[in-house]
């Protein structure tokens, strides 16, 4: 698919959850290092607080994160004892996130030497506002739009549809599609750690696309083997996108 010129895209994250690295705070500073001559010079060390489910019931845990992020505090690395995270406010193209993923990813492999991935994920946000004389729901496949009630008075509809559904490449894949009537975008879609490059009409209602692909399966860690299954990701993903949007909103952002 071309790139789009007025991509409504905010926000796209790729995460492998590898087998626990419990020293992996000892790996850091090495890890620092590369990703500084990598290009990502700002760094962060960070505590995530987490819920756990169990039997017990609902346990808060404190997890430590180190952050890599570009100077321009759009793009960076995610790093924790189970996990490495890629994520950016500033999507280019598949190929270019795919070869930025790619080179941290070998980075993290040389210094920790990763020996087993549990899942793989790759997930992107849209968010819109309609133009002038038109409607969010014009943006929407026929059959996403929801039912409008303003001819009995009822206006500013809040909605949010999940769809969950398997995929050919063994993965599942969720799409959220909702609609805020605030024009403000939920804070747990873009981390807020990082810069966002769009500036949202609060006056205005917003769209909101979220498609989230993962495959859980344990497996013997390998670069090639996780960049294969993020491109099996990616190409149901783009034709998710396809199938949800209408041909009105692909023209629109053209």
């Amino acid at each position: 698919m071309e790139k789009l010129a007025k991509s409504p895209l905010v926000y796209v994250v790729a995460q492998v959850r590898i087998g626990a690295v419990l020293k992996m705070a000892d790996y850091v500073p090495e890890i620092q290092e590369r990703m500084r001559k990598a290009g990502y010079s700002l760094y962060r060390p960070n505590e995530v607080r987490e819920l756990e489910f169990g039997p017990g019931g609902t346990e808060a845990r404190v997890t430590r994160q180190w952050a890599f992020d570009r100077i321009d505090r759009r793009t960076g690395f995610l790093v924790q004892t189970g996990s490495v995270a890629f994520h950016t406010t500033a999507y280019d193209t598949h190929e270019a996130f795919f070869a930025d993923l790619r080179q941290g990813l070998e980075i993290v492999q040389d210094v920790v030497g990763i020996a087993a991935s549990e899942r793989l994920g790759l997930r992107y946000v849209d968010a819109f506002q309609a133009g002038a004389d038109h409607t969010l729901a014009d943006y929407l496949k026929e059959g996403l739009r929801g039912v409008g009630l303003e001819h009995i008075g009822a206006h500013r509809p809040r909605s949010f549809t999940n769809l969950i559904m398997e995929t050919d490449v063994g993965g599942r894949l969720v799409v959220r599609i909702g609609l805020n009537p605030e024009g403000v975008l939920p804070p747990n879609l873009v981390p807020q750690d990082l810069v966002s490059a769009q500036a949202f009409d609060a006056n205005k209602p917003v769209g909101i696309l979220d498609y989230d692909h993962f495959v859980e399966k344990s497996e013997a860690f390998s670069i090639e083997g996780a960049m294969d299954r993020f491109n099996d990701l990616h190409g149901i993903l783009s034709e998710a996108f396809r199938e949800t949007v209408s041909d009105f909103a692909l023209e629109d952002w053209r």
